[in-house]
Parts: structure tokens; C-alpha cells; sequence
């Protein structure tokens, strides 16, 4: 048994870095543990944790600043020192066994913190490729729970791979002609779910328009477009002339996306972490558009794990994006062998089931502290 049940999670940031954290938080409070967490000041997850009942403190931290600008790296590390230092006063309070990052802005001061206090520290990394949070706070980790297969040289012999949690609604069982009849689409239909993440995706969104005014006879689809973007993409479909198309279902944004993935036999998207998990989750075939501008390329290097593995199909933007997106799609039309195979080679890729992973995570704390206690 562990005798001192408390823990600090560093978490916040994005929806992605958030959620692993926030499922460990409930998985441990059901194991009878208090929990604490530092977020970003004015974080996204604060709604979230006020709703849960979950205390927290705000750092006010930043990124760290991609110009050559010295007064914006002064306030950074004016930022860093303050919130390093709160990190510190919360950990003294507090009294974790543990602190626990999952690589937001605020896990390498809560990292650096709980080091010098000499208490362990546990990251875990959703992305194939770490972002500097973690690299940083990795430097003090006992050990990196990993969401994906990753060749990051600091982490071995220290990683274990946990997979990344996905909600627990991912785990009912739904049929794709139940699902389609549900949004009023055709049950046997080819269908497809296009999405670019919470806030859609500009260019990802007219690549399929493009695509989608040579294929809809072939195809229905059910397109979310992102709340900021819902109102220019109807337009782009009416400029096209689809404003008609029966086989559209054109949204702002959904939240029962476990019934879309059900509906959908392909699946377009970015290839951000928790797309990912969820994708492996249901085994679900799809083509991955990494976002360009995502930090250290690593929405492309969690593309290629499934890409790799035979899983997913990997189309980056660039020259002739609309023309090679078309052709992605017109290859899975009429093949339904290939899905098959695709779902078939989610195995080969080694990522474990999102809906253990929160268990997963918080094994992986409990038997941590009570080796380091013995």
C-alpha cells in the first residue's frame, strides 16, 4: 500500500496535454488519492477541474520564444523563475509523493521543482515525438509513460509505453449502418468523417471540398468544420455548387464523436495525439494530414506510427494537396478489402488501447512510490 496518497499533476495547456492528466487525476481519486494540480494561469482546463471538484493553482508560465528577441527571453525566464518558485511553495504545502507532468508549458517548472525538493517525478508524452515540456522535465523523470511508440533516445531505459486515455465512451460498441441512419445518411453508402480537431482546419477543410465536388456521387460524408470556420466552409460548398449534396452533413463541431467515428468507413484528419489514440482505439482506417506548423513536426511523426504499421495513409500539405487528398480518397472507394487490411495492421503498430491507459498510468505511479519506499 502506498501511505502517502497525494500527487501534483502539471497539466493544462491543450486539449491533448489536459486529458491524460485529468484521467489519471479520476482514476487515482477512485484509488482513494488526493489530488493537486498546477495549470497554466487562465488555463483552458480550468472549467473542467472547478466542474470535477479538483483543486489547482495557476503558474503563469509561457512558451518559450521562438525570436532572438533578449527582452522576450528575460520575461521568460522572469516567468520560469516565479513559477518554479510557486511550484516549490505548493510542493512544500502539499506534500506529494509524487508530481506527475504530461507536457504542458507548466511541467518542467513543476519537474524542477519537485527535483529539488527530492520528490520523483513522472511525465507522460502522448506524442511520438516529445515536446520541449517534457524533454525538459524528462531530464528529472524515474520514469516516461509514452502514448506512443517513440525513438527518443533520453527516455530509454526509463519508458514505458501506456498509451494515451481516450473517454470512456470510446469503449460502446456501435454499428456503422445504426450510426449512419442516426445523422440521416445512406447505410450502405462509402462514408467518410472529415475533421481537423477542435478548431477545424482551413486548409484541410477546402482540400476536401476540392476533392469532394469529384467524388460525391460516390460518397456521403459528415464534415466538422470547427466553430470559427463553419460559416465560410457552407459557403465554399455552395460556391462549388453542393449546397444541395444529400450526401453532406456539415457541422460546427459534435460531441458524440465516438457515434462519427461509427458512422464513418475512412476517416481525414490531423494527426494530433488524441486523434491518434482515439483512431487506435477503434481501429479505424484514415488518412492523416499532419498541421505544417505543429511544434517540432510532431503531428507528422505520430502520423507515420500508424502510416508505418500499414494502419493509416500519410498525405502532408504541399503542392498538388487537393489532387493527391482526391486520389487518397478515390483508392479506398470500391476496395473494402483495403480497410479491412488497414484495420488489420493497427496491431502492428503497437499501440495500446486508450481506454487502460489511465489505469495504466496510475499502476505505473502506485508501484513507482512503493519501490522508492521500500
Amino acid at each position: 500500500m502506498v501511505d502517502n496518497k497525494r500527487v501534483i499533476i502539471a497539466s493544462g495547456g491543450t486539449g491533448g496535454h489536459f486529458y491524460p492528466g485529468f484521467a489519471l487525476a479520476q482514476e487515482l481519486r477512485s484509488r482513494g488519492w488526493q489530488v493537486l494540480f498546477l495549470v497554466k494561469k487562465d488555463d483552458i482546463a480550468r472549467p473542467a477541474l472547478d466542474e470535477a471538484d479538483f483543486p489547482y493553482a495557476e503558474l503563469d508560465m509561457a512558451a518559450l520564444p521562438r525570436s532572438l528577441n533578449p527582452l522576450a527571453h528575460a520575461a521568460f525566464l522572469a516567468k520560469l523563475l516565479r513559477s518554479a518558485a510557486l511550484a516549490f511553495r505548493a510542493a512544500a504545502d502539499f506534500g506529494p509523493a509524487a508530481v506527475f507532468g504530461t507536457g504542458s508549458y507548466v511541467a518542467f517548472p513543476a519537474a524542477l521543482a519537485a527535483a529539488l525538493r527530492g520528490i520523483p517525478v513522472f511525465i507522460h508524452e502522448s506524442n511520438a515525438k516529445p515536446g520541449l515540456g517534457n524533454r525538459l522535465a524528462g531530464l528529472f523523470c524515474r520514469k516516461a509513460a509514452l502514448g506512443l511508440p517513440s525513438s527518443y533516445a533520453a527516455f530509454r531505459g526509463r519508458s514505458v509505453l501506456s498509451g494515451t486515455p481516450v473517454r470512456a465512451d470510446f469503449g460502446d460498441a456501435r454499428q456503422a449502418s445504426g450510426a449512419r441512419k442516426t445523422l440521416g445518411l445512406d447505410p450502405d453508402r462509402f462514408t467518410l468523417l472529415v475533421f481537423g480537431g477542435s478548431q477545424g482546419a482551413r486548409r484541410l477543410n477546402a482540400a476536401f471540398i476540392s476533392a469532394a465536388r469529384q467524388l460525391r456521387t460516390d460518397i456521403q460524408a459528415v464534415h466538422l468544420t470547427g466553430r470559427r470556420n463553419y460559416a465560410e466552409v457552407k459557403a465554399a460548398y455552395a460556391a462549388a455548387g453542393m449546397e444541395d449534396w444529400q450526401g453532406l452533413k456539415l457541422f460546427d463541431y459534435r460531441e458524440d464523436m465516438p457515434a462519427l467515428y461509427a458512422a464513418a468507413d475512412l476517416v481525414i484528419a490531423r494527426s494530433g495525439a488524441s486523434t491518434v489514440a482515439e483512431l487506435a482505439q477503434l481501429e479505424k482506417p484514415s488518412i492523416l494530414v499532419p498541421l505544417p506548423s505543429s511544434a517540432g513536426g510532431h503531428q507528422k511523426a505520430n502520423a507515420l506510427v500508424l502510416a508505418s504499421a500499414g494502419a493509416a495513409v500519410c498525405v502532408e500539405e504541399g503542392d498538388d494537396f487537393d489532387a493527391r487528398l482526391s486520389a487518397a480518397v478515390r483508392n479506398f472507394i470500391g476496395e473494402p478489402g483495403r480497410a479491412r487490411e488497414m484495420r488489420d495492421s493497427f496491431a502492428r503498430a503497437g499501440i495500446p488501447k486508450g481506454l487502460g491507459a489511465a489505469s495504466a498510468l496510475a499502476d505505473l505511479l502506485e508501484s513507482e512510490t512503493i519501490r522508492r519506499r521500500k
